[in-house]
């Protein structure tokens, strides 16, 4: 028989290793969880639409990550990945961003990320302008060249610095009409013809939906998955009134912070009956953009019955689809009547087709008076029983 004090010896030894590896495994369960901003950066100004993103490491589980802006809650995720994406607006001032990890015992961890306002001390040149020019009339035997065409600013002929033609990346913000009006089968109609868009879409190209009546009842992230803006369009019902100039000027200020060619598509009768703005301020925020916006306007059996409203007569309702129409040829868009929803594919493939095949002309413009006034432009083409259209000019402020 072994002595009692060789036996003690490992005995003991495997005492303290497992000590050890407890005290181990506490000094880890008890490691305080660390989270950290990984998105918006730090020191850029944060505008428009924004993604919150938060990385975090040490123990324990996290049941729940709430995000703030500005002490403002504006969502949770219960699974990662912690990544949530917010809208902040044309406000260029500073931001402050929160971000708490809860735990089934409370609260772990908490990330915090300051971003500095936008800040504009001097006056800016007006810089290069860029024009989307389609083509309509005869059409050309070949593409055309950068001479072919003619810039007119204020009168005075413009030298073309850059020139494209074809395809470039597109930013579709898509309106669609939800009200009372597009019931008995129009809005599902509707639907299916902008999904002919979404199904259009290339690999650069970005789109977002806005479904609204009386108001936006959904509103989605821009996207490059067509899949992912296709499913929002189902289960659709049409009820309510109409807030058409409130979702077309939310529209045109939220694709000023895109990139690529932006484009509005707004399918509706172009009936305003509860919007808080006149299409007259809606005019005032599209010349000062880039958008480009096309109105697929449906003219159903009522098109021509005269509207009458609490807020405005019927002279005025009439005014206001004549200041819609307006603001589609300034911007460079165009009307694209439809009999019946069921029209409504065929227009979308259309408006689609034509934003493939623009000419893209950029140039600097020999006067910049800073005067905040609009300032008209025009393309010609040298080419016969061909016109071009784009935007009507633009405000120089």
């Amino acid at each position: 028989m072994r002595p009692a004090r060789e036996l003690a010896a490992p005995v003991l030894a495997a005492v303290v290793l497992a000590a050890v590896v407890l005290a181990a495994a506490a000094a880890v369960a008890e490691e305080p969880m660390r989270a950290w901003f990984v998105s918006p950066p730090a020191l850029e100004p944060a505008i428009g639409e924004v993604e919150l993103e938060i990385g975090f490491e040490g123990a324990g589980v996290v049941r729940e990550a709430r995000f703030l802006v500005d002490g403002r809650e504006v969502g949770r995720l219960s699974r990662p990945p912690y990544r949530l994406p917010v809208e902040l607006g044309e406000e260029f001032g500073p931001h402050r961003f929160e971000a708490v990890l809860m735990g089934a015992d409370g609260e772990l961890a908490r990330a915090v990320r300051e971003t500095p306002g936008l800040r504009i001390d001097e006056q800016i040149d007006l810089g290069l302008q860029q024009l989307y020019v389609a083509l309509e009339g005869a059409r050309p035997a070949a593409p055309l060249t950068a001479g072919e065409f003619a810039v007119i600013d204020d009168g005075r002929r413009q030298q073309i610095v850059t020139f494209e033609g074809g395809d470039a990346a597109l930013a579709v913000a898509l309106l669609i009409d939800a009200s009372q009006s597009m019931v008995g089968g129009a809005l599902e109609a509707a639907v299916g013809g902008a999904r002919a868009l979404l199904e259009g879409m290339q690999a650069l190209d970005e789109a977002s939906l806005v479904l609204f009546a009386d108001a936006v009842l959904h509103r989605g992230p821009y996207t490059q998955e067509p899949a992912e803006l296709a499913r929002a369009l189902e289960g659709v019902s049409a009820a309510g009134g109409t807030a058409l100039n409130d979702a077309l000027y939310l529209a045109i200020r939220q694709l000023e912070s895109r990139q690529g060619r932006r484009v509005v598509v707004l399918l509706s009768d172009g009936l305003d009956i509860h919007s808080a703005l006149s299409i007259e301020e809606v005019l005032w925020a599209a010349r000062r953009s880039r958008s480009v916006v096309y109105w697929i306007e449906l003219r159903g059996p009522r098109y021509q019955e005269r509207v009458v409203s609490p807020w405005r007569s019927a002279d005025q309702h009439d005014a206001e689809r004549r200041g819609l129409a307006q603001l589609v040829r300034e911007t460079g868009g165009r009307v694209v009547p439809i009999a019946e929803a069921g029209e409504a594919g065929v227009a979308f493939g259309e408006i689609l087709a034509e934003l493939r095949s623009q000419y893209v002309l950029g140039y600097y413009p020999t006067r910049d008076l800073d005067d905040g006034a609009w300032h008209p432009v025009a393309v010609r083409v040298a080419a016969p029983g061909v016109r071009a259209r784009t935007r009507g000019g633009y405000v120089d402020d």
